[in-house]
């Protein structure tokens, strides 16, 4: 019976091929051979792949000029994003009950796509590159590819961008729709004060209102409406009027009346 030369160590096996007759068991040489190299093989010490430290690489120039497209692609994704959000800032728009839904499918459908592309962006090696090139030239140590923090990092910057995406397509769009692209037209709204904040002054949204008829919704307030002497002098479950301009998506709240 051959012996199984699978379970011996690499002293015996050493052993065994000096004193195994070659000419008589050539097959038995060649299993102790290939038991060797297994051996050998499974006490390398070199890095696998998932464990490797990957450097900067010398650009060629196409892949200089999709760099450079990239980040004309990034810089103009950023300033419509931009340029979405903006207009919530200096207006109160309230959205139709009727819209809701679908602007939430929307902006979900989108941060998950962007969510998606940013990992993908993040994770990609040639990533990974550029981040131990600055890393290296701060006397920081670089980061191997399996690195648990290279992946918490990747889809934390992703989730952020995911979310600024989503809130600018479900907040900034339907106003720069309204205010650009559809045929807003003058009109009054009569609504219920739901609640009050206890003081005028707030981050970002002076003398808010929060209105009742707009209670399911997210963004149920208007700010900046009315100056401080006539927010003062309102009380929940009133009603009042909004004047602005109304369109398919909903309402442009610009001042107040009793």
């Amino acid at each position: 019976m051959a012996p199984d030369y699978r379970r011996y160590s690499k002293a015996e096996l050493e052993e065994a091929l000096s004193t195994i007759d070659k000419a008589r068991f050539p097959e038995r040489v060649k299993q102790i051979h290939q038991a060797l190299a297994a051996l050998d093989a499974n006490n390398d010490d070199s890095p696998v792949p998932e464990q490797e430290i990957l450097l900067p690489e010398p650009e060629t120039p196409e892949q200089i000029q999709r760099k450079l497209l990239g980040t004309l692609a990034l810089i103009f994704g950023g300033l419509i994003l931009g340029a979405m959000l903006l207009p919530v800032y200096f207006h109160s728009f309230l959205l139709n009950n009727e819209m809701v839904t679908p602007f939430k499918w929307i902006a979900l459908t989108a941060g998950l796509v962007v969510f998606v592309i940013t990992c993908k962006k993040f994770l990609h090696t040639r990533h990974l590159r550029k981040m131990n090139a600055e890393r290296l030239a701060k006397g920081k140590k670089p980061i191997k590819v399996d690195s648990p923090r290279r992946f918490y990092s990747a889809i934390g910057a992703a989730l952020l961008v995911a979310l600024f995406t989503a809130l600018a397509v479900y907040r900034g769009a339907p106003v720069a729709l309204h205010l650009y692209v559809l045929d807003a037209k003058t009109a009054t709204e009569q609504v219920t004060i739901a609640k009050l904040p206890r003081r005028f002054r707030r981050k970002h949204c002076n003398g808010k209102i929060y209105l009742a008829e707009y209670s399911a919704q997210f963004f149920d307030y208007v700010c900046q409406v009315t100056p401080r002497s006539q927010w003062e002098q309102l009380r929940p479950g009133q009603r009042i009027r909004l004047h602005g301009s109304r369109s398919e998506l909903g309402f442009l709240a610009r001042d107040t009346s009793f």
